[in-house]
């Protein structure tokens, strides 16, 4: 580690409402002009401005601290400073580990002004309490928001950061919707379109033909933002591409009889922010709440149809094979059909891709549900018979791995790179020694170290990747004998079952079937073991 005498400042500065109503005095504009008074006093250099508006603490994947950081791996900055360790983040582990690790690995100095905290001194002890004092802040604040937000639940407000399809919140009170003509016609639609016996395929149907434009086209459309995505992610006419899912949400959600159903999801973990599904009976439902748009008569009666549509199977497969079936045209994992016939029931694997977006998955691809179980069934016993005989196993795996094993060029370019990284050090250290006596000025010796550093994470980066293909290719043996482990627990099976198929196989990936100038079809099937991570 080189620790610097001439400092790159990146001023880094954040604010979010997880800092409450603390006033003007942390305020983005105000932590700016602080820090710049302190660096122009202490003559540091000011890179550059890094500012995150309406980020969490608790979350450091923000753009502009990305950006820091790579400013930091590129050697741009050798100082950051903020108002204080709560606007670098308030999880204390994070931010522990950026202030006390990460800075120091990469010779930068961290200031926090405010809490008088300066990594180039050996005096911050009381910078691991405050951290924690941040962190305590803001599980505290977590919790009374989480209080204040059920308390509105149970007072009918609307509390989501989406309104549903057919409303808009009301410009006097944001937590009161009311209705959206335009939208609410197409909801409308789609009830009286189910009530005169349509089913939801049908409905989709009728709702591109009419050219409805669907609630995501509809919120990009009215300016927000947040679906702009879906125009660069589709294809022309795709504001009129219903999904079925849509549809039946929508004839679900009890908000279009005016009553308004919260705490659907909820955050129980504070730092990670991911939202679980909370079961329908602890539901916080408040009738007529706000007008609606569909009568409780109509609305009753749609969920009673819809619990009526439903039917139970009518086979006696076990679907053994379920989330591990992917379609090698798009990537898509492939879903369980049933097709009935008079006398008998055909089960297939088919991608339902094909049908929503035949521009990316070209092909209608399927497989018989009996053949794929025959097929894994055979493979299964013919790798137990493999597995008997470790010799032939491991000649077999490593003749086929042959043409990506790689390891003799990989040590010779990993003795080239560490050659180099020595020479970057001792180059790094005849720079800062000619630039302290006087032979180069400031302006040469940063840019010489700036192109060191860069020259050096590039290697630095090329060196990990050979080392975790090499540690790859030595840990292979043991991978092998971990799944020949899970062979043995099945020894003499009659029957393929749902356990034994995910104890022993990753993912099926499933080529359409081609025909061929014979006139029969063939389609390739790779099954992807355990642990290995390869097709056999």
């Amino acid at each position: 580690m080189m620790i610097h005498e001439i400092y790159n400042a990146g001023i880094y500065c954040r604010l979010s409402s997880d800092d409450g109503t603390i006033g003007d005095s942390s305020s983005i504009q105000t932590q700016k002009l602080m820090l710049e008074k302190y660096c122009k006093e202490q003559g540091f250099t000011i890179y550059d401005y890094y500012v995150d508006d309406g980020y969490s603490g608790l979350n450091f994947n923000r753009p502009s601290f990305q950006r820091l950081l790579a400013d930091i791996e590129s050697g741009k900055i050798t100082l950051v400073i903020t108002k204080d360790l709560s606007r670098l983040g308030r999880d204390y582990i994070q931010t522990g580990y950026y202030t006390e690790v990460y800075f120091q690995s990469k010779g930068v100095r961290y200031i926090a002004l405010n809490d008088a905290i300066d990594t180039s001194h050996d005096n911050n002890d009381i910078a691991p309490f405050k951290n924690i004092l941040n962190d305590m802040y803001a599980k505290d604040l977590s919790r009374k928001v989480k209080t204040a937000k059920r308390q509105r639940a149970m007072n009918g407000m609307f509390i989501s950061a989406q309104t549903p399809f057919g409303y808009m919140k009301d410009r006097l009170n944001p937590n009161h919707l009311v209705i959206d003509e335009e939208a609410a016609k197409t909801v409308r639609l789609i009830f009286d379109l189910f009530l005169n016996g349509r089913g939801i395929v049908a409905i989709k149907k009728s709702l591109t033909k009419q050219k409805k434009i669907t609630p995501a086209a509809y919120k990009a459309k009215n300016g927000d933002t947040r679906f702009n995505r879906f125009y660069s992610l589709r294809g022309e006419g795709w504001e009129y591409n219903w999904c079925q899912a849509t549809i039946s949400k929508i004839l679900k959600d009890m908000v279009y009889i005016g009553d308004m159903e919260n705490k659907k999801y909820e955050v129980p973990n504070y730092k990670t922010k991911k939202r679980v599904r909370v079961p329908k009976e602890n539901h916080i439902i408040v009738q007529n709440t706000h007008e609606s748009i569909i009568s409780r008569t109509d609305y009753d009666r749609v969920q009673e149809l819809l619990t009526s549509r439903k039917r139970p199977h009518k086979h006696n497969y076990e679907n053994v094979f379920k989330s591990l079936v992917f379609c090698m045209g798009c990537g898509h994992r492939m879903h369980i059909y049933y097709k009935k016939r008079k006398r008998s029931t055909t089960i297939l694997y088919i991608c339902p891709h094909h049908t929503a977006r035949p521009d990316v998955c070209t092909h209608h691809n399927y497989i018989k549900y009996v053949d794929l179980k025959e097929l894994i069934t055979k493979e299964i016993r013919v790798l137990y018979e493999t597995m008997r005989n470790d010799d032939k196993l491991f000649e077999l795996l490593k003749q086929k791995l042959k043409e990506d094993d790689l390891s003799v060029k990989h040590k010779e370019d990993k003795a080239r790179i560490e050659k180099r990284l020595e020479a970057l050090v001792n180059m790094t250290l005849k720079i800062y020694s000619d630039n302290a006596s006087g032979m180069i000025d400031d302006k040469t010796y940063l840019k010489m170290v700036n192109k060191c550093q860069s020259e050096q994470k590039e290697l630095e980066e090329k060196l990990t990747t050979i080392n975790k293909q090499m540690e790859k290719s030595n840990d292979f043996d043991k991978k092998l004998e971990h799944l020949k482990e899970k062979v043995n627990q099945f020894l003499d099976f009659k029957e393929l079952t749902k356990e034994m198929v995910y104890q022993l196989i990753d993912k099926i990936i499933i080529e359409y079937p081609k025909k061929q100038e014979s006139g029969n079809r063939t389609q390739q099937v790779s099954i992807y073991w355990r642990f290995i991570e390869v097709p056999l």
